[in-house]
């Protein structure tokens, strides 16, 4: 499937949630399914404003990259896509519905914090898995885990952070989903280990799929993004297709985010 294409809507304001510059706010053709929108969407804590008015479009196949330093809003936008929390105002749709049973169905989320159970085994982890999700494809995870020479009856307390890592991945990619959330999921592990990741997360893809990566090392997802969207306290700085970024602005992703975020 080729990139998914969106049209430019005029220019607002950064209050509006909408882009700060007009060639980065986009939307959904009318003719491509959206698979993520949040609709003037806010998310308080107190006092203080996680996300304002936060409106976005994005179609069904590409792969996302949700960025922005830490506090910029990215995990509580995760959570509220999740709903594991409840926005304050305005909605969010995953595949045209609000977040419940029906959505999480439909989306496999990858934390960024070790979520596996660490006396289990890995066969364990993998039946927990295939239990608990009908679209879990057992035989994908075991030829993948065979690859890394990670065995069955290992104990999961006893891997490396690395492939602690990687066996999370390779779980949350083993399913068959629309959407795939994966929060920091090259953080903390070496060059190597990230090249493993990324390879996994592109060849494990259905055609179909979205995937939003959520991270702030820009450099080393770059190459897999065909769409972006910068957060900056709460509110959409930039959101656009890469090669649109890279056509008008004449820089690399990871460039403009230095510019965007320097401080």
């Amino acid at each position: 499937m080729g990139e998914p294409q969106y049209e430019s809507e005029p220019q607002h304001g950064i209050n509006s949630g909408k882009s700060i510059d007009p060639i980065f706010d986009s939307r959904g053709s009318q003719t491509e399914r959206i698979i993520f929108e949040c609709r003037d969407l806010s998310k308080n804590y107190g006092n203080f404003n996680a996300l304002h008015s936060v409106t976005i479009k994005i179609p069904a196949g590409g792969i996302v990259g949700l960025l922005g330093p830490n506090g910029s809003g990215k995990t509580t936008l995760i959570k509220l896509a999740m709903g594991m929390l409840q926005p304050t105002s305005g909605e969010i749709l995953i595949d045209g519905r609000k977040t419940g049973a029906a959505t999480k169905a439909v989306t496999a989320y990858l934390p960024d914090a070790n979520y596996l159970c660490n006396w289990m085994r890995v066969e364990q982890q993998i039946d927990y898995y295939a239990d608990f999700f009908p679209d879990f494809k057992r035989d994908k995870a075991q030829q993948m885990l065979s690859r890394l020479g990670i065995g069955l009856k290992q104990k999961i307390k006893t891997l490396s952070k690395g492939n602690k890592e990687k066996l999370g991945l390779i779980l949350t990619m083993s399913r068959d989903a629309k959407l795939y959330i994966l929060d920091e999921p090259i953080a903390g592990v070496d060059p190597a280990a990230r090249d493993f990741i990324l390879e996994t997360i592109m060849s494990n893809k259905p055609d179909d799929a979205t995937i939003f990566l959520c991270t702030h090392l820009i450099a080393d997802i770059e190459p897999v993004l065909t769409h972006a969207i910068f957060l900056r306290n709460g509110q959409i700085a930039l959101n656009a297709p890469v090669q649109e970024i890279r056509e008008k602005e004449g820089k690399s992703l990871d460039q403009l985010f230095r510019e965007v975020f320097k401080w």
